[in-house]
């Protein structure tokens, strides 16, 4: 199916294509996908989701932190000197941290820990949450969060795709089917002016009464405002495909109908595939099921980080230091410290708040995503229903206007051998233009099913890659 194929995700096509060369469905997707102000917007999206992501991560930058003190007016001057760097780490919790210290001059005995030798101190430690913040803490939940933020904009892309290109397809077939309808109208117009000049000749030899010329004239008229009317639904259909056909500037493109293909395609087979294996297939595929998956999953953090900062908070912490350089005796050992601080949360009050209510948000992203499933189910039943049955019309109608041309053509031989008016064949050769014309819907109803069903059950990948593909 020609449709399978353009809506698999291939590089677009160059719009500066030769003038008379038929306009492709292939072509004016690829141009949506690219350049519609609908999918650059989603883009940005993506782009503001990515700067999330990187500002999350600067949760784990490192952080320096200096302080110089200076008492020189005092009964105890001294200097002192600090700067410390310190670096979180996603390892549970772990932060590392690193320092120096410089304190010279005289200190009263309770300021005597911030004494060293002349050449000053050097430390290093490690903190270690053993229970609050081990498992999860502030940072880890909002830098997952944002890689998940980022996952949804790009299924919402993916999905403003889809949609932008159901509506593409939609509005090129409508446009094929304009001109299929203006080429009739301009066909029965040129049988009309034609016949005029046979007909007056036969009125002027008295084959003919003069009133059959005069009917002539009437339809040549009703059809020459046909042809006026279909041209001007061809022109309406351009200029709403342009919206959709734009340069590599994003501009619309109003195509000429010298690009206008041979007509809409036949139907080649009967849909083959059954319901489940289509159903399968949309509801592993469609965007805005996986994009409720991962907000499930963002709220699923949301309630994790709340019952975690509910617990009581135990961390170890480790830190060795030694002094180098000149002075007193007592700061040359190098010093090892372990600490353990306990913090317990008497009614934690706001954790279990906040884990309620990411619990009952995540309740209500449940319940829209089985509404989704239930819609894509009945959107899927829907589209093989109008598809199987917009096959069968295309088959009567085609027979409709195939009896109906032929019994046009009869019923003018029968006119020129005087059995019958001008008025009856007209009448018939209106009968036919009908027909053709409920063809043309009937095909026109069959690519929109088409379209439809494709779009249903597209697969769409995070990356943007969409690759729809009949089971």
């Amino acid at each position: 199916m020609v449709l399978l194929a353009v809506l698999t995700g291939m590089a677009p096509r160059a719009l500066a294509r030769e003038a008379h060369a038929p306009l492709s469905l292939e072509e004016v997707l690829g141009s949506t996908r690219e350049h519609h102000p609908r999918v650059d917007a989603a883009q940005r999206g993506v782009a503001a989701a990515e700067a999330e992501v990187l500002s999350a991560e600067g949760g784990f930058d490192p952080l320096v932190r200096a302080r110089g003190l200076a008492v020189p007016f005092s009964y105890y001057p001294h200097e002192r000197i600090e700067a410390t760097v310190e670096q979180p780490t996603p390892l549970w919790g772990l932060r590392l941290s690193a320092g120096y210290r410089l304190g010279q001059g005289d200190f009263p005995v309770y300021y005597g820990q911030y004494e060293t030798l002349s050449g000053g101190e050097v430390h290093a430690g490690v903190a270690l949450p053993l229970w609050r913040d081990g498992a999860i803490d502030k940072r880890r939940a909002g830098l997952s969060q944002a890689r998940l933020r980022q996952r949804i904009a790009a299924f919402e892309l993916a999905g403003e795709r889809l949609g932008v290109q159901r509506q593409a397809a939609y509005h090129y077939w409508d446009w094929v089917a304009a001109g299929r309808q203006l080429s009739i109208a301009t066909a029965q117009h040129a049988l009309a002016v034609a016949r005029r000049e046979q007909l007056a000749r036969r009125v002027a030899a008295g084959d003919i009464p003069r009133i059959e010329h005069t009917e002539n004239e009437r339809v040549l008229l009703a059809r020459d405002a046909d042809r006026v009317a279909a041209r001007r639904a061809l022109e309406q259909a351009a200029l709403k495909l342009s919206l959709y056909l734009r340069d590599a500037r994003g501009e619309p493109q109003v195509v000429s109908s010298a690009r206008l293909p041979d007509g809409l395609p036949l139907p080649e087979a009967a849909l083959e595939a059954g319901l489940e294996e289509w159903l399968e297939q949309a509801l592993h595929r469609r965007p805005e099921l996986r994009g409720l998956e991962l907000r499930r999953e963002v709220l699923q953090v949301d309630a994790e980080l709340a019952r975690n900062q509910a617990a009581p908070a135990v961390d170890l912490g480790l830190r060795v230091a030694r002094d180098v350089g000149q002075g007193p005796a007592n700061l040359r050992p190098t010093e090892l410290q372990a600490s353990l601080t306990l913090d317990i949360p008497l009614f934690a009050r706001e954790a279990r708040g906040q884990r309620r209510a990411a619990e009952a948000r995540q309740a209500a992203v449940d319940a829209r995503a089985r509404l989704a499933r239930d819609e894509i189910v009945t959107e899927v039943r829907d589209t093989i229903s109008a598809l199987r049955a917009a096959y069968e019309r295309v088959g009567l109608a085609q027979s409709a206007a195939e009896v109906a041309r032929q019994l046009a053509r009869a019923e003018y031989i029968r006119f020129e051998h005087g059995d019958t008016s001008l008025l009856v064949v007209n009448q018939r050769e209106q009968a036919a233009v009908e027909a053709e014309l409920v063809e043309v819907k009937a095909l026109l109803e069959y690519q929109r099913a088409m379209v439809d069903l494709l779009a249903a059950t597209v697969a769409i990948e995070p990356s943007g890659d969409e690759r729809p593909r009949a089971p």
